[in-house]
């Protein structure tokens, strides 16, 4: 309590040599353009009375409408809550906890029954229970709060633990992307088996880049076209379009505008909608055929 008060004395101390300060140096500078003794003594006055007000309204509006918000702010970390827990918390006196204690009877362990003579030559048995009984009932306490502790622990760890329906989910889920990369991994190696011949290894890469972004996107990817060797016609890349567009299931509109611009030197002659009708048209020869297996 005697540092508060220090502390707030020389708080206000040092608020007050300030405000001085700031009217002597106004009636200085009054004095300096001229004003004669009366005017800048008012000043001073003035200037005092002005700051003092300025400092009492800031001091207000900090204590009422600052400070519960930044409190507020503060209190959302823990160790700050803490803390305001402990200094908040009651003063336990010494003294009462004496008197508390004084205050219990002492119970004797050597002496668990008294006899009582009564005016009647009758003897009566007073039943006291010993301190052992007395440390059972104490000792019981902390088994229970253990049990308590436990418990929770155990509907936690049950809380953590995953459902049915989403184990059953994350299965289904894992299931259906095996498939779709095991799909995109077999049209991969049927597109390098087949054109490996008609390509060089750069846009035979870049082709699997194009066929990989093409099965994941349901738009069309920004393509360059691939020029493929002159032995390869427009009835191979059709029928070659149509396998994959088959074994990712699109539409055939789709993959005939997919093959269009990939292959665009080869099917420059070639508009989409021929495209889209006669990729599955077997009468000319052709080295690609239609292969149904990776459908």
């Amino acid at each position: 309590m005697e540092q508060n008060k220090i502390e707030h004395i020389t708080l206000n101390l040092i608020v007050f040599g300030t405000i001085v300060i700031i009217g002597v140096l106004a009636r200085q500078t009054v004095l300096h353009y001229g004003w004669d003794e009366f005017s800048s003594n008012l000043i001073f006055v003035v200037c005092s009375i002005i700051m003092g007000a300025i400092y009492l309204n800031l001091q207000m509006v900090f204590g009422q409408f600052l400070l519960p918000t930044i409190e507020k702010y503060f209190m959302r970390f823990e160790c700050y809550r803490n803390k305001v827990v402990v200094l908040e918390a009651p003063i336990t006196r010494p003294e009462l906890v004496e008197s508390t204690i004084s205050s219990k009877p002492i119970i004797s362990e050597s002496e668990p029954e008294i006899e009582i003579e009564t005016t009647s030559d009758t003897t009566e048995e007073v039943s006291i229970p010993s301190c052992p009984e007395l440390k059972e009932d104490v000792a019981e306490l902390p088994k229970e709060e253990a049990t308590s502790s436990a418990t929770n622990n155990i509907s936690i760890e049950e809380s953590n633990q995953p459902t049915e329906y989403e184990i059953f989910r994350a299965n289904a889920m894992a299931e259906k992307e095996r498939a779709s990369q095991e799909k995109l991994d077999k049209v991969l190696t049927y597109t390098k088996q087949n054109l490996v011949l008609y390509l060089s290894e750069t846009d035979l890469n870049r082709l699997c880049g194009y066929i990989t972004e093409y099965y994941f996107s349901d738009s069309l990817p920004k393509v360059e076209q691939i020029k493929v060797d002159a032995q390869l016609k427009t009835i191979d890349i059709m029928h070659f379009g149509w396998n994959i567009g088959k074994a990712f299931g699109k539409p055939r509109l789709q993959t005939a505008t997919f093959i269009k611009r990939v292959f665009a030197h080869t099917l420059r002659d070639s508009e989409i909608s021929t495209i889209e009708r006669k990729m599955s048209h077997t009468e000319s020869e052709c080295k690609i055929k239609l292969d149904r297996k990776i459908a």
